[in-house]
């Protein structure tokens, strides 16, 4: 294996095979003493060697770095020694499809599509998306898991350390540590800890999964809003309190969206018991109406803290969750989404994760 020897790019090596064959293309195992290549194509008699680089996502800069590095051996493919260069990812966006396509590099995207090339070879199929890794290392599991890689987002360290993350999110150190192995065993982040901070953005996003309430009158924060018990944290931005996410806020911030006048809000509340208070007050809204606010439990406590005051230059009173957490609120729209946080630089002093 080339790229990685986590057990993603394993996997990536086995659906590769599983779906060649689904297309009637066979692949046999590599012989020993061959480390150039991951795979062997079976096609009638004859054999291709594939080499195999997986990532676990692929936008047009990542696409880039791949065309810079591609190994001097197999650049795209080898015509004295068959080799072909297969690059395999979890998400590759279409730019970044065609950027391989021209440049003749094979690629795998595991949502559902394959592309291979090279001499006297042609494929460019849709594929079955159930063919994907049917099990995969929790890098996310449980709370400690996603506080971790939200941590790594939100600090971006030169390299990530364990006790230092354990003592910010409040987590044991022996937790955070199987947690930052998880990232390594997915490529997010390597063995001096190391992260590839945009990859590790979009595997986020992935599991970034807040359960919305949809409410039926507005949270005006005065009358029975007033109760401490809600946690509404206007007195100080740096303690937990409510946090305006989702397009509301990513407008506020800057991002190039369209918002509809009035469009309801959505709020993340720093607890379960306060959101369950609120729900209670604001009454749940019906399914067939629409919505004036939507309301969740934050996901990480950090969602809810060290927020961004706009009330000065805008006509806002809830203050705003972290840009990171408007972005992957954005990021769960494949389409639109990722097409606003392409253009969306909310500072430029900073190193953007997405």
């Amino acid at each position: 294996m080339c790229e990685t020897d986590s057990v993603n790019a394993e996997e990536a090596i086995e659906v590769l095979a599983q779906t060649l064959a689904g297309l009637h293309m066979p692949t046999l195992p590599t012989p020993a003493g061959d480390p150039g290549s991951d795979l062997i194509l079976d096609l009638a008699g004859r054999r291709l060697r594939l080499q195999v680089k997986y990532y676990a996502l692929i936008d047009r800069s990542r696409a880039l770095h791949v065309l810079r590095n591609l190994d001097s051996g197999v650049h795209p493919w080898d015509w004295g020694t068959d080799v072909i260069l297969v690059v395999v990812s979890d998400r590759i966006v279409d730019g970044a499809r065609d950027q391989l396509r021209e440049a003749g590099v094979s690629w795998f995207d595991l949502r559902g599509h394959l592309y291979v090339t090279g001499p006297g070879l042609l494929v460019d199929v849709a594929t079955n998306r159930l063919t994907q890794r049917a099990s995969s290392p929790r890098a996310f599991a449980g709370r400690v898991g996603l506080a971790t890689a939200i941590d790594i987002l939100l600090t971006r360290p030169h390299q990530a350390v364990v006790r230092e993350t354990a003592r910010r999110i409040g987590a044991a150190p022996s937790t955070v540590s199987t947690a930052m192995k998880s990232l390594r065993n997915e490529g997010l982040m390597d063995e001096r800890g190391a992260v590839d901070l945009e990859a590790l953005f979009w595997a986020t996003a992935r599991e970034w999964d807040p359960q919305w309430v949809p409410v039926d009158r507005y949270p005006h924060p005065d009358g029975p809003m007033r109760n401490p018990a809600l946690k509404l944290g206007f007195d100080d931005v740096r303690e937990p309190g409510w946090a305006l996410g989702g397009d509301v806020a990513a407008a506020h911030l800057g991002a190039p969206i369209g918002l509809a006048s009035g469009a309801a809000p959505d709020l993340y509340l720093p607890s379960r018991q306060a959101h369950r208070l609120a729900c209670s007050i604001l009454g749940e809204a019906r399914e067939t109406a629409a919505p004036a606010a939507r309301l969740a439990v934050a996901p990480v406590v950090a969602v809810c803290e060290d927020r961004v005051d706009v009330a000065a230059t805008r006509d806002e009173h809830w203050l705003i969750a972290r840009p990171l957490f408007v972005a992957l609120d954005l990021a769960q729209d494949p389409g639109r989404g990722a097409e606003i946080l392409r253009s969306w630089d909310p500072d430029p002093r900073s190193v953007r994760v997405w």
